[in-house]
């Protein structure tokens, strides 16, 4: 509203720059320097420089004021105030007044600036800025009484104008809310419909308050007052709007259309351009919401190259990087958050810390975990904004379900399930609470404990979050081998929901043909022989949806036999077929080399309940035939039986029985038993233990080659420690040591003690391919005598889907 004022001048001439000392006239001085102000940039910083030293020797009030006025045509507010700081403003003349006014307004120095102004009142009371000028200041105070004041004084003064109009505008600007601010603006755009400026206010109030069809209907009335980015801004702001609304209610419709929305702006807006920024921003956070996290990926990478994003793009970057199994760029990225939020605000947001603790438990950093869990409010009630009244903390539950989440996954499944027990006798009508037991019974390898945890959420949820636990249902009945229960409610669930992915992967993954591919490899050092090993290939068709499959299986095996070979093999197909609670496998084909026979097997495995699971398997010409029998012509059939009991995920214990009958008369009676314990786990270390027993009776055959105890026991115990190291691009690695020592009997020698080492690798790649290998050395007995022994072994698996 404010203006710099023209400087009047007393003549033009050529001139150029004259030391102050040579001048005699003040006043023609100053007059020659404000007209060389008008001839360019350079002219104006000249007179500038010179008008100062002028006014410094000199102290002459029509200097200051022309000094004055050059600055603030310069752009230099600071140095306009600065001219004469100690002056008080009853010195100044009204030029003065205005422009240094204006100078402290721009420097937001509201207070110099409406003693300035009330002072241009008084000099110059016909002057219209003075009043404008102070109504103006006290909106900018938030002095809006005063503000008020000010503007009936003018109009008392003045009356009606452009000016005094638009100095009201701003104050109702700044105290009317969005919707009071439309409706002035609406009045004002039906009094004068033809004027541009109350259009465009109009649609961009409206667009504050995303009243698109009113954006809309403006755009139609009055196309020539809008182009094609207008449109695009449109668009870009619809899909957004529509992108929060559908990730509060999980719609998955919704953010597709969102997704395709910004997809169209992004792809109609030129690179780099604001609008291409904004919806390519946008677009990210569609393409985390829609479970695409290579996409985001991708649109993060172009945001990047443009420079540093802002922490909320920051926060969708991480979260697709957690998808992508990426946690260690997550936390890194995370944690530049977590300090810049710390820095400003000496706390952290709730939203933030949820992301902080999902990036470390990828890792398996779980007391990391749990010191990031304290920036949560641990109180069950917290005072509301007032201080005044305690209302429930809406982080209480979160933080207390993460705690139990995190004690499971750190090996206290027990205290994971007592974590629940008590916060369900608390709420025992909390759906979330029993799925989230559901969840840590399933993980505890209990998945019928678990179903009956989600069937009773159910009764307490509506029907979208009942689709979402039918999720987890057939997650359960997946992990059970159930396929007709996972093929049923599997047919409700949709790809397109994420809150259904983490099932969905796991459908495909156990549904994907699959190649597996073993080998294991043995030398005796001492006394010396060759290398010994055997070599397994399997190649598995895809599951149909009942969970039936096939799969063509080759084996070998090599015995050096002291420098004189022997080689034995066999080829065949099979089949599994899902009849849950059983399921039965039968395999055919024929021997190789040494195996001369058609061989074939049939088996069931039959799961009784969450604890207790039986196997049965008969074999003719059995895989297990020593290869030394094979050799001398004698195949044999087995007949074996087995039982298993699952006391939870950490604990398991099994037995097992077995007949194999020789062609040459022998008879071979087996029996075994074993239990396997977790026995500690610390964020990425875990120790294993197991023991095991056997015992095995054979007849007296004096003809055979083959090892043929007249009876033999083992008792064994076994060591494992091992350490996971969770990688980026969702590449984990487990390293493993092993020990164990054992004691062997056998008739007719003397009992020794047998050990073993050795150190093996695991790693996953993603959720198709699996690579481990082994090597390790052991002392055991063959035959009653003493034998050392180097070994390996190696497996592979991938998955085709």
């Amino acid at each position: 509203m404010s203006r710099i004022h023209k400087l009047s001048v007393c003549t033009a001439a050529v001139f150029a720059s004259v030391p102050f000392a040579a001048a005699q006239d003040i006043q023609a001085e100053r007059e020659r320097w404000a007209l060389h102000a008008r001839g360019g940039e350079t002219q104006l910083a000249e007179s500038v420089a010179q008008l100062g030293n002028l006014y410094a020797q000199s102290g002459d009030a029509k200097v200051r004021a022309d000094l004055i006025a050059l600055l603030m045509r310069q752009g230099k507010p600071e140095e306009a105030l600065a001219v004469c700081a100690g002056c008080a403003p009853e010195t100044y003349s009204a030029d003065e007044l205005e422009n240094l006014a204006k100078a402290a307004r721009d420097t937001k120095q509201y207070p110099q600036a409406a003693a300035l102004y009330r002072q241009l009142q008084l000099a110059a009371p016909q002057h219209q800025t003075g009043y404008l000028g102070s109504a103006l200041v006290a909106v900018d105070s938030e002095d809006y009484a005063a503000a008020q004041q000010q503007i009936e004084a003018y109009r008392k003064r003045f009356g009606e104008d452009k000016g005094i109009r638009e100095a009201e505008a701003y104050l109702k600007q700044r105290t009317q809310s969005l919707t009071g601010r439309l409706a002035e603006q609406q009045r004002l755009h039906e009094a004068d419909p033809a004027n541009r400026d109350h259009v465009l206010q109009l649609y961009r109030t409206a667009a504050q308050l995303q009243l698109f069809p009113q954006q809309e209907r403006l755009m139609a009335q009055y196309p020539d007052q809008f182009n094609g980015q207008d449109r695009l801004w449109l668009q870009a702001a619809k899909s957004a709007a529509l992108l929060r609304g559908a990730r509060q209610t999980a719609n998955p419709a919704q953010i597709r259309a969102a997704y395709a929305g910004l997809s169209e702006v992004v792809d109609k807006t030129e690179a780099g351009s604001p609008l291409h920024t904004q919806a390519l921003r946008d677009r990210l956070a569609a393409a985390v919401a829609a479970g695409n996290e290579k996409q985001a990926l991708r649109d993060y990478r172009v945001l990047a190259a443009q420079g540093e994003q802002p922490d909320y793009v920051q926060d969708e970057y991480a979260k697709a990087l957690l998808m992508a199994g990426s946690p260690h760029r997550a936390r890194k990225v995370l944690h530049g958050r977590m300090n810049r939020q710390m820095a400003a605000q000496g706390k952290l947001d709730p939203e933030l810390v949820e992301l902080l603790v999902e990036s470390d438990t990828d890792l398996m950093e779980f007391t990391q975990t749990q010191e990031k869990m304290k920036h949560w409010n641990p109180k069950k009630y917290t005072p509301d904004f007032t201080h005044t009244v305690e209302v429930e903390n809406p982080y209480y539950d979160t933080q207390y379900f993460w705690n139990a989440r995190i004690e499971a996954w750190n090996g206290n499944v027990k205290g994971a399930h007592k974590l629940m027990k008590n916060w369900l006798d608390e709420h025992p009508a909390d759906p979330w609470a029993m799925i989230l037991a559901g969840e840590l019974s399933q993980m505890d390898g209990h998945e019928d404990r678990a179903l009956a945890r989600f069937d009773g959420a159910r009764e307490y949820l509506g029907e979208p979050n009942q689709k979402w636990v039918d999720g987890k249902a057939a997650a359960a009945h997946l992990a059970a081998g159930n396929w007709r229960a996972v093929d049923d409610l599997s047919k409700g669930l949709s790809r397109d929901d994420i809150s259904h992915r983490g099932f969905w992967q796991l459908y495909d993954e156990e549904r994907a043909a699959r190649l597996e591919i073993g080998g294991t490899v043995m030398k005796a050092t001492s006394p010396e022989d060759g290398s010994e090993w055997a070599q397994t290939a399997k190649l598995y068709s895809p599951r149909s949806s009942s969970g039936h499959r096939a799969y063509i299986v080759q084996q070998h095996n090599y015995v050096p036999n002291h420098g004189e070979p022997l080689r034995a093999g066999r080829v065949g197909a099979g089949a599994e077929i899902n009849l849950y609670p059983v399921v039965v496998n039968a395999e055919a084909g024929h021997g190789t080399q040494l195996n001369d026979k058609a061989y074939g097997t049939l088996g069931a495995d039959w799961r009784v309940n969450d604890f207790v699971g039986f196997t049965a398997r008969a074999a003719f010409n059995s895989a297990n035939t020593p290869v030394k029998a094979l050799w001398q012509e004698v195949y044999a059939d087995e007949y074996t039986l087995g039982a298993e009991y699952t006391h939870s995920a950490a604990t398991r214990a099994g037995i097992g029985a077995g007949v194999m009958k020789f062609d040459d008369g022998n008879t071979r009676q087996t029996a075994n038993a074993w239990l396997s314990h977790d026995i500690f786990q610390h964020n990425r270390w875990k120790l294993g233990g197991s023991l095991w027993a056997d015992y095995s009776r054979n007849k007296d055959i004096p003809s055979a080659f083959y090892y043929n105890p007249e009876n033999s026991k083992t008792v064994s115990g076994e060591l494992a420690f091992s350490y996971t190291l969770p990688l980026d691009n969702n590449v984990k690695l487990v390293q493993t040591a092993g020990g164990s020592v054992g004691r062997y009997w056998q008739a007719g020698h003397q009992a020794e003690n047998t050990w073993q080492i050795k150190y093996r690798h695991d790693w996953s790649f993603g959720r198709r391919a699996t690579l481990g290998y082994e090597f390790g050395r052991r002392q055991a007995m063959y035959d009653g005598d003493l034998e050392y022994q180097n070994f390996g072994a190696a497996n592979l698996s991938v998955k085709f889907y």
